[in-house]
């Protein structure tokens, strides 16, 4: 099994005027030795950002790929193989967005331009997360359009969709054989009462869509079909396009995280929904059965993209562990997971809230979270990557993740009540942060 080691490059516009740049707050644009901090983990591959905002921020003709150049030459030079992204949870540069019906031309032709920048490059992840993207940008109003709205749901939807096959083609016009990787966030959903029943059946079939929309796998039998006309306003001309211009990923990398797994209840007519992690009585997180599940769905080979938890260093060794355990045991069963991928390789800031607070709070991940200015330390999860990458395992301390402690769940009322007063998730565990004090 493959292990990536990948750092946090989230480039989101947030509102019509305000744009976070984790390449730039963690200090992965200006520090050297990051690639070889990667290398002595003794990982074989690196999710990598050529980001379109970055590299052509101000027009589309106009492109300086030197920052990632450096990047990237630097982890072949340490012999990392990079998985390139080019566009992490964003719309696009200032010139398109989720919405423009030039997007999908845009950033295929970006895309071809880092093709030929980079063509020794074989694997590429066009667009990270591209449901999760729609979801905050376009349903719950957190980043740019910040709509709520179902028709600019299915647009972002097509316009990614049609952008990462014409991105594939274009790219393989440079690089006959190259790779698509896929990622996507790994949900669960649980119906507290029987009036969000359908909802929730409904939001189970809503995890694979960015699969199988891209896979042209989207047709008048799928299930999410009436509501993706109906709701969505996606029209026939557009389904056969998906279906016609196909890109079945290679690999899909699901991503999995404490908040990726929800609680829905009723609520004034409509479903509330919190994370279930802090709901009495919900089972403690793990990507094991979601992992299976959509092994069974898909049918393609599988990979965990990105392992991460905001805990100190031995929880999110913790976290990793688990995640290493449950990977090994669908291998062991005969499911077809061939990488983990261990995140935030130099930390990051201000994801409690979204990156809508520009509050500093900080994250550690496989090193400590330097910025611009200062040089990543190993942290305690260093030690853990590098055990399972020589053993395939990693050792039981006996420390136990703040989301297996009693502790972490509240009475639903006061969970709704937080929500209500804009307190970031999972707020209540970490007052004692220096930034939350």
């Amino acid at each position: 099994m493959e292990l990536w080691a990948s750092p946090e490059p989230t480039f989101a516009r947030i509102d019509a005027t305000t744009v976070r740049d984790q390449i730039a707050e963690t200090g992965l644009d200006v520090r050297p030795g990051d690639a070889e901090r990667i290398a002595a983990l003794g990982v074989t591959a690196s999710r990598t950002p050529v980001l379109w905002e970055r590299v052509a921020p101000d027009s589309p003709h106009e492109r300086d790929f030197s920052e990632p150049e450096r990047r990237l030459d630097a982890l072949r030079a340490a012999g990392i193989e990079p998985i390139v992204t080019l566009l992490h949870h964003g719309s696009g540069p200032s010139y398109t967005d989720l919405l423009d019906p030039a997007f999908p031309l845009w950033f295929a032709e970006y895309a071809e331009a880092a093709a030929r920048a980079f063509p020794w490059v074989r694997r590429w992840t066009p667009i990270n997360e591209p449901l999760t993207t729609a979801r905050f940008s376009t349903l719950y109003g957190v980043w740019y359009p910040n709509m709520r709205d179902d028709r600019g749901f299915g647009r972002a939807m097509v316009n990614q969709t049609l952008a990462q096959q014409a991105a594939l083609r274009r790219i393989r016009k440079v690089i006959p054989d190259a790779q698509f990787i896929l990622t996507e966030d790994l949900q669960r959903f649980t119906a507290g009462d029987d009036g969000v029943a359908d909802y929730v059946a409904f939001l189970r079939e809503r995890v694979y869509l960015s699969a199988e929309l891209v896979a042209g796998r989207v047709g008048d039998a799928h299930p999410l079909a009436a509501f993706l006309t109906g709701r969505c306003g996606v029209n026939e001309l557009e389904f056969a396009m998906m279906q016609r211009d196909a890109a079945v990923p290679d690999l899909l990398a699901f991503n999995h995280y404490p908040h990726s797994e929800r609680y829905l209840f009723s609520q004034d007519e409509t479903p509330g929904d919190v994370p279930a992690v802090y709901v009495e009585n919900e089972p403690v997180p793990a990507i094991g059965p979601l992992l299976r599940a959509a092994a069974e769905r898909l049918r393609l080979p599988l990979a965990v993209g990105e392992v991460h938890v905001h805990a100190p260093a031995p929880e999110r060794v913790r976290w990793l562990a688990q995640h290493a355990a449950d990977v090994e045991s669908l291998r062991v069963d005969g499911v077809d997971v061939r990488a983990l991928g261990v995140w935030a390789a130099f930390g990051m800031v201000d994801w409690h809230s979204l990156l809508r607070r520009r509050a500093q709070v900080v994250e550690d991940g496989i090193y400590t979270f330097a910025g611009p200015n200062g040089t990543p330390q190993p942290t305690a999860v260093a030690g853990a990557v590098r055990e399972l990458a020589a053993t395939g395992r990693i050792a039981d301390t006996g420390v136990r993740g703040w989301w297996e402690l009693a502790d972490r769940a509240l009475p639903l009322a006061e969970l709704i009540a937080m929500r209500d007063a804009g307190r970031p998730e999972g707020d209540h565990l970490r007052t004692t942060d220096e930034a939350l004090a």
